[in-house]
């Protein structure tokens, strides 16, 4: 191999590596979700022992499954309450206690300025169980979008069992992973 090979391939790797970590910062997935230097890409853990990064990387589907499921309920119901009951559907829809459980979550965030807020609107100040309560007292206008409001509030609370663990930074078993991986499926095959 020449020299100007040498330097071809290596940048052609260099270039590949690159066009890898873009698409992971994306949130597309190309790597082996094993792959143990996954998250020193994403955080630099050098000062953890390996056992903290270990456990990290085993806790990581289950964050990420979170996160996907709760965000996607959130433009869900958000959508669909806005399509049918307009801009202002949160004053129409919200029960008193989400309300009130929302402003003090907001206003107690106002008083730490220097930190960035968690969302533009109400749908993100409301905790997980709230967003099945949302869809249940609004159920009407989701009746087309599940088979039934049994589907939705029994998914709601397996699911926050399993995210009360993650949520509090321990790690779940492989079945109940396997488990949030179905229900995100049921999910995301209904909801469309």
């Amino acid at each position: 191999m020449t020299e100007s090979s040498l330097r071809e391939w290596l940048f052609a790797g260099l270039t590949v590596e690159d066009a890898l970590n873009d698409l992971e910062s994306e949130g597309t997935a190309v790597r082996a979700s094993t792959d143990p230097q996954a998250l020193q890409r994403v955080m630099p853990l050098e000062d953890y022992s390996s056992e903290i990064r270990a456990s990290a990387m085993r806790a990581l589907p289950a964050y990420l499954a979170f996160f996907v499921f709760e965000n996607s309920v959130r433009e869900v119901v958000s959508e669909r309450l806005a399509e049918r009951l307009g801009a202002d559907w949160w004053d129409k829809a919200a029960t008193s206690s989400i309300t009130r459980d929302v402003q003090t979550r907001q206003a107690a965030e106002g008083k730490s300025r220097w930190h960035m807020r968690r969302g533009a609107s109400e749908i993100y100040y409301t905790n997980f169980g709230d967003l099945a309560s949302l869809i249940r007292k609004n159920w009407v206008e989701f009746e087309d979008l599940f088979p039934d409001i049994n589907w939705v509030t029994s998914r709601f609370d397996d699911l926050e069992k399993s995210r009360n663990i993650v949520a509090h930074n321990n790690l779940l078993e492989p079945h109940e992973i396997a488990r949030i991986a179905l229900y995100l499926r049921d999910w995301t095959r209904q909801v469309g």
